[in-house]
């Protein structure tokens, strides 16, 4: 069953998949399944101080399709006996934390870490990506493993966020969302001033800077 969900989200466009134990969840389920679906590059690359109506409209659609990739994968759980819990790509249920940490799952999955930007650091695509993730009954083979910040003294997302949240602090597996990010400030200063693009629900400067993000983009032929 884990090689035929991962084969599925591959062949769905996916770029990484991994498994975890899921720890506390509200559905007591005890495995997730976390896997990245790449951003575009070149929408990307047109951030520059402020987000853009193009980078706008490929975040409301990427999170569409995690959420029916999400629904498609839980169903097929289901046809073998399963239960399962599809998370939402982008939904705010208590203040602004979601019912269950896609980022969470993602680092437990080995797929990559958390950058002083607090955005999830893919080992294949940077901070150009978005996640998803499902719960579930169905037991997997998982990783061991401690993971670690890659960002050593590099402070360009700190330097480069408009709105000041980003503490320069460099993440840790125990460490708060808080003493690396300020989130409201965050959120503050993105429906103050994008409020045009999107009523102030992105930004994306953080993801454009980072040099895990630039540093894995393909060479184009």
């Amino acid at each position: 069953m884990q090689n035929k969900i991962k084969d599925f989200l591959i062949s769905e466009g996916a770029g990484q998949v991994g498994f975890c134990r899921a720890g506390d969840n509200p559905f007591s389920l005890p495995y997730a399944i976390s896997y990245t679906i790449p951003l575009s590059n070149a929408v990307i690359d047109e951030i520059d101080n402020a987000p853009t109506h193009t980078y706008f409209h490929h975040y409301r659609t990427v999170n569409a399709y995690i959420d029916r990739l999400s629904l498609k994968c839980g169903l097929m759980l289901a046809e073998n006996g399963y239960k399962y819990v599809s998370v939402p790509a982008s939904q705010s249920v208590n203040g602004m934390q979601g019912i269950y940490s896609h980022k969470y799952a993602a680092v437990t999955s080995g797929l990559g870490s958390i950058g002083k930007s607090g955005l999830f650091i893919s080992d294949k695509n940077g901070p150009r990506v978005r996640l998803g993730t499902i719960l579930t009954d169905c037991s997997f083979d998982v990783p061991d493993i401690t993971p670690k910040s890659k960002c050593g003294d590099c402070n360009i997302c700190a330097r480069s966020c408009p709105a000041l949240a980003i503490t320069g602090k460099e993440w840790s597996p125990n460490c708060k969302r808080e003493d690396i990010i300020d989130a409201r400030a965050c959120s503050d200063f993105m429906k103050r001033e994008f409020q045009k693009i999107g009523r102030g629900a992105v930004c994306g400067i953080c993801i454009k800077v980072c040099p895990f993000g630039t540093n894995n983009k393909k060479e184009e032929i």
